[in-house]
């Protein structure tokens, strides 16, 4: 074909074999090699002039559009290749929307516009089977692993505290048994240990059990809730630079250890943009 076009757009077998470095009789039987395989003339030759048929006509502005689409997808596999473009499927639990992995992903943006970015919010042992299956290339998790093919990295670390409606907010850290009688908001529970294993831990620790118990898959929906007045929620202590009018926040006055949220990924992974992105992981970590 870049024969062809060569050939095509001197409409001189002479020109074109020496813009393309080859000998006059060799270019000349490449293009009636190519004539034969497609099984019509594509040039009229004379001594004094070459002219393209009405097939090579027809056949001339494809070849231009197949060549450079060629060109596109070479170009477009080296960036690949360099962590330059690509997909980057990211998974992750509400909880990591605060903080570091926001602050990554735009930084990520802004330095490699290429890349089409993913994001699915799933449970921690959803995420980790899609990661070993290969369908996810990264999830960012509250979690206890314990699995060769995977590599971790801990990104982030919260303290807990506590969202309350801003007219009953005491001053100072909060002991969790003054709050017994309200509704607790808590996470939703995951089979594997999450975020909800967390705040548990958090009431242990107070010695107290909430009689009231509502669910929220959200943590920023939870937020809401409390600014309703519907109850009170264990967040992480980053979750306060989220100002949502009603709600007041509060360190805990026996506070449970922090918080680690793990950035997950296999082990074996050859891919250069994840591993673009993990370099922007620690540095914004």
């Amino acid at each position: 074909m870049q024969y062809f076009l060569a050939v095509a757009e001197a409409l001189h077998f002479r020109h074109a074999a020496e813009m393309l470095n080859l000998s006059q009789p060799s270019l000349s039987q490449q293009i009636h090699q190519m004539e034969q395989e497609l099984g019509v003339r594509l040039f009229d030759r004379t001594n004094r002039k070459v002219q393209l048929t009405q097939a090579g006509q027809a056949l001339l502005p494809r070849v231009r559009r197949i060549l450079q689409s060629m060109d596109e997808a070479v170009f477009e596999a080296k960036r690949v290749d360099q962590g330059l473009a690509g997909q980057l499927t990211i998974s992750f639990v509400s909880t990591a929307l605060v903080g570091v992995l926001p602050r990554a992903m735009k930084e990520l943006q802004a330095t490699t516009p290429g890349v089409e970015l993913q994001l699915k919010e799933c449970a921690p042992q959803d995420q980790i089977a899609n990661i070993i299956q290969g369908t996810f290339d990264i999830g960012f998790v509250h979690a206890k692993l314990d699995n060769e093919e995977l590599e971790s990295s801990v990104i982030q670390r919260d303290e807990l505290a506590v969202a309350l409606p801003s007219d009953v907010a005491e001053g100072g850290p909060v002991d969790l048994r003054h709050y017994k009688s309200f509704t607790s908001i808590m996470p939703s529970p995951f089979t594997a240990f999450g975020f909800y294993n967390h705040v548990q831990r958090a009431y242990s620790l107070a010695g107290v059990t909430p009689e009231r118990v509502i669910y929220a898959n959200l943590i920023i929906g939870a937020i809401n809730l409390v600014a309703a007045g519907i109850g009170i929620a264990v967040v992480p202590e980053s979750f306060q630079y989220i100002q949502v009018q009603g709600v007041s926040y509060r360190p805990l006055i026996t506070p449970p250890p922090a918080v680690e949220l793990l950035a997950v990924w296999r082990r074996d992974s050859t891919s250069r943009l994840l591993q673009r992105f993990l370099g922007i992981l620690g540095h914004a970590a």
